[in-house]
């Protein structure tokens, strides 16, 4: 299933930002990843010199990308999980794979290639690490009606927590409207954990969604109502309120984007402070309180990766966001950044950016 033809040149370049987005993200905050925000080298952090760097957060990314672009037909489940837990293994054994991968991932890897499936008991780690966000940007572009479905299985394939879950769907329902959202981020995911709660939200009766959790979970709410409970909505809260402080003031004052919301090590603060970096980035001009704060994505980057917490991680997210915001081509260019990555993760993204996930898929 491809984008229709009208659609599909603004879908690629949407992508392609989005990917460039994440890399860049991950390589600036990969440098400080665990700095303190007292040692930082600046404020904020310079953008790296020489070569771009980046961490298992692109690594894995591309992965995803490569096992969505393989697979014939999404209603196989079975082939979707295989394919992705495939390419997640070549990346586990990748001798490039030494820039501190999560454990989690390493763990789940490690027992679903002994031949366990990711629900069993010995499957899957019970973890709501931010591994399970970082990487999805693939699975929010894939067609409908996959694509929920899909980032939950990206997600649990590693990390088997409704607090990995619902952060992975609402940071996918970000990248996959963000052209609309940019500027309310937090406001949307605020509203659609709303909607959950009052039993309305269109994810309670996905499903696909409901067919990938099955071996998990038979009811789709009791994992939605059950991961929004464990902290998720305090801190997008925390999130939207930090928001509308900053909004107050110069960029200069910002400070730890961490302070009051959390470090970004698990899934929930991961996209929480992901969504405050992107709304800052695009917010709209009526809202836009301060003069000094109407920069863009590399100001932003920079932003995010001066943090107390998982800057590479955080710095990714808000890269994928602020770029699927974007429907111009070549977003990053011209916004004056040019990252001159590995020249393997260069062609890697470049590969990626040339079709959507979902374009072999047959229905």
């Amino acid at each position: 299933m491809t984008a229709p033809t009208a659609d599909r040149p603004v879908q690629l370049a949407r992508y392609s930002n989005a990917l460039t987005g994440l890399a860049a993200g991950d390589a600036w905050g990969y440098q400080v990843e665990f700095s303190s925000y007292a040692s930082m080298p600046a404020y904020p952090v310079p953008a790296p010199a020489g070569e771009w760097i980046i961490s298992d957060d692109t690594q894995m990314t591309p992965a995803l990308h490569d096992a969505l672009t393989e697979v014939a037909d999404f209603d196989d489940i079975e082939a979707v999980t295989a394919a992705i837990v495939r390419h997640f293994t070549l990346w586990k054994l990748d001798p490039d794979n030494n820039r501190a991968p999560g454990r989690t991932c390493m763990g789940s890897l490690s027992n679903l290639s002994a031949g366990a499936r990711w629900y069993d008991q010995d499957g899957a780690h019970e973890s709501a690490g931010c591994g399970a966000v970082m990487r999805l940007v693939p699975a929010a572009f894939a067609p409908e009606p996959y694509w929920r479905g899909l980032t939950a299985l990206q997600a649990v394939i590693t990390h088997k927590h409704p607090r990995a879950i619902v952060p992975a769907l609402l940071l996918a329902d970000a990248v996959r409207h963000a052209p609309e959202r940019r500027g309310r981020f937090l406001e949307h995911a605020l509203t659609e954990a709303e909607r959950i709660f009052d039993g309305v939200s269109e994810w309670l009766t996905d499903p696909y969604l409901a067919d990938v959790l099955a071996p998990y979970r038979g009811d789709v709410s009791s994992v939605l109502v059950e991961g929004l409970n464990d902290d998720v909505v305090d801190i997008l809260v925390a999130a939207a309120e930090t928001l509308d402080r900053l909004a107050l003031v110069d960029t200069t004052e910002y400070g730890d984007p961490c302070t009051g919301i959390g470090e970004g090590w698990e899934s929930a603060s991961a996209i929480a402070l992901g969504l405050l970096v992107a709304d800052l980035a695009t917010l709209p001009e009526d809202r836009q309180i301060s003069s000094g704060n109407n920069w863009g994505g590399p100001q932003a980057l920079a932003w995010a990766a001066t943090s107390n917490g998982d800057s590479d991680s955080i710095a990714c997210i808000a890269g994928a966001l602020i770029g699927a915001a974007q429907t111009t081509p070549d977003y990053w260019r011209l916004t004056g950044l040019a990252p001159r990555f590995e020249p393997r993760y260069a062609a890697a993204i470049e590969s990626a950016s040339c079709c959507l996930p979902g374009d072999s898929v047959v229905r």
